[in-house]
């Protein structure tokens, strides 16, 4: 391991970044960073300008302790509604080092993360034309995997480990599988992009077919999926007795009853149902209830987090892998050898993810499965810190930070 100063950091990430920028694939700039002191942490925020358009653009975080010992780097990629706040959450009791990315920069590991392009652009906008959003129609998988390929570039010389949750646990797979010697480990958190499941097949090409028809007809974007689910958490927030005003549900029902509807019912939808069963969170419509989330995190998350946009040709290429039909993603996985930790659950992508894993070449391989979880789980439980953090800190120290 070697010790850091912050001086000797930021002289290391200003020459990093010219490298970066003279090596990358598109036109990357680096165009503003800020610095956080957050307790004996640094954060540092950087909005980079991935090409000529002005909604091309994306920004990455590292978040280190300085003067401390470099166990090396973990890169956190974020799930599909969110950002890289996702892990940057802390409990509700707003403990310094309770949220997942300063919970391993406090153990003196590297924290990266990387938010998409369609962060913060405002809701309306798009559809009123107050912004120009064709650009969303460029925005695919393989954009995604140029991004964390220039921040990977940024991290330098050292060991690094990525992925994440949900589309955080997809992206792993695929810069994987495009660049299979720049990750010692990566961390496949409810993802997948391939599967010889016969019925995850027939539901994704469904899927598939609906979204590549609707970027023949000209969309580039969705977005109505995550503003229906940021109204229904609004509302069963702030009147959770209140009958439903959103005539998507049924009248009867209460803002709460609406939110258990949503996201422990499984429901048909290329985002809420890839696979058969699969539920964002365990609970009971019947009884009205969550069976192991908080619905503080669970508000705090949607509320503040959740981006107003998807692109269509994303959510493509993750139903159309999923069909089989696009297979560039997966296609050079077997030449990935470092070290994979999948985390699973029980009803979301956890029982289907065996197939994807079988694709990976590497022999050293970890799957924790949750049978009660849903999709999310893991992270919104009160005791994530044994079902996230302690597994994968275990994990990393074995991988990027062995014994001598």
């Amino acid at each position: 391991m070697k010790i850091r100063s912050r001086s000797l950091a930021c002289a290391a990430i200003l020459a990093i970044t010219l490298a970066a920028e003279a090596s990358a694939s598109g036109p990357y700039q680096i165009t503003a960073t800020q610095d956080t002191q957050v307790g004996p942490l640094v954060r540092t925020e950087l909005t980079i300008q991935a090409g000529p358009h002005p909604l091309d653009r994306f920004k990455a975080v590292h978040l280190e302790k300085p003067d401390a010992s470099s166990r090396g780097a973990i890169l956190f990629l974020p799930p599909l509604g969110t950002t890289f706040s996702f892990y940057e959450q802390r409990d509700p009791n707003g403990a310094l080092g309770s949220s997942i990315a300063e919970f391993f920069a406090l153990r003196g590991f590297d924290v990266w993360g990387v938010s998409p392009r369609f962060e913060g652009i405002p809701g309306g906008t798009c559809e009123a034309g107050l912004l120009d959003c064709s650009i969303m129609g460029t925005w695919n998988l393989a954009s995604m995997v140029d991004d964390v390929t220039f921040v990977r570039a940024l991290i330098g010389d050292t060991k690094v480990a990525t992925g994440g949750a949900s589309l955080g646990g997809i992206l792993a797979l695929a810069v994987a599988n495009a660049h299979p010697d720049d990750y010692k480990g990566i961390l496949v958190w409810e993802g997948m992009l391939y599967t010889p499941d016969p019925a995850v097949i027939a539901l994704n090409q469904g899927y598939c077919a609906a979204e590549e028809a609707q970027l023949a007809a000209g969309a580039v974007y969705d977005g109505v999926g995550t503003n229906v689910f940021q109204m229904v958490t609004k509302l069963s927030h702030q009147t959770p007795g209140g009958l439903t005003p959103i005539p998507l549900f049924p009248p009867n029902l209460t803002n709460h009853q609406v939110l258990v509807l949503l996201v422990s019912v499984p429901s048909p939808s290329p985002v809420t149902m890839p696979v058969p069963n699969y539920i964002l969170m365990n609970g009971s419509l019947p009884e009205d209830r969550l069976f192991f989330a908080s619905e503080e995190r669970l508000y705090e998350d949607v509320a503040g987090r959740f981006n107003d946009y998807s692109p269509v040709r994303l959510v493509r290429d993750i139903s159309c892998s999923l069909a089989g039909v696009e297979t560039i993603y997966v296609s050079n996985l077997g030449s990935f050898h470092g070290s994979v930790l999948a985390i699973g659950g029980g009803r979301g992508f956890g029982p289907y993810m065996a197939g994807q894993l079988a694709q990976i070449g590497s022999t050293d391989k970890t799957f924790l499965l949750t049978p009660q979880f849903g999709h999310i789980d893991h992270y919104m439980t009160p005791h994530h810190r044994w079902y996230v953090e302690r597994p994968v800190l275990e994990w990393a120290e074995r991988v990027l930070d062995p014994l001598p």
